[in-house]
């Protein structure tokens, strides 16, 4: 009978949120927020009439998918082990071991695992998006990545 790994004990300490927060794009947003939804309905529609309603809900699905950090809630959490960004059905997160750039923006900051500047950057790490909340997020962030830089 093979063993199951199962994931390593890690201490209570780690695993508490020193800071949570939600953002929720289209609830600040209500214009675009209208405006989306009636561009995957309109969507929805031509898909149905051109192709059938099989590939019109594909298409829908598709546009709700990739639309979702704006369309639905996302929950941030930083612990003294990591950072993570959860929203349903997908959730990103990354070790402070692992964090080796960070970068500021108007609307958040980026913790990446990449040494350089690369194309791959907009794939890999974490995007923290700030909620009313900027400095408390910068300076979190400064106190846990690696080397307090």
């Amino acid at each position: 009978m093979p063993i199951l790994a199962s994931k390593p004990a890690t201490s209570a300490v780690e695993d508490q949120a020193i800071l949570t927060w939600t953002v929720h794009l289209a609830r600040t947003q209500p214009k675009k927020a209208i405006a989306t939804v009636a561009f995957i309905c309109a969507a929805t529609v031509v898909g149905c009439l051109m192709a059938g309603p099989f590939v019109a809900v594909l298409a829908a699905v598709a546009l709700v998918a990739s639309l979702a950090d704006f369309l639905l809630p996302v929950r941030y959490v930083i612990t003294r082990d990591k950072a993570s960004c959860k929203m349903i059905g997908k959730g990103t997160e990354i070790r402070w071991a692992n964090v080796r750039r960070c970068y500021l923006d108007d609307s958040g900051v980026k913790l990446s695992p990449l040494d350089r500047v690369s194309r791959l950057e907009a794939f890999r790490g974490v995007y923290l998006r700030f909620a009313d909340n900027r400095d408390e997020v910068v300076e979190t962030v400064k106190s846990l990545r690696p080397g307090n830089v």
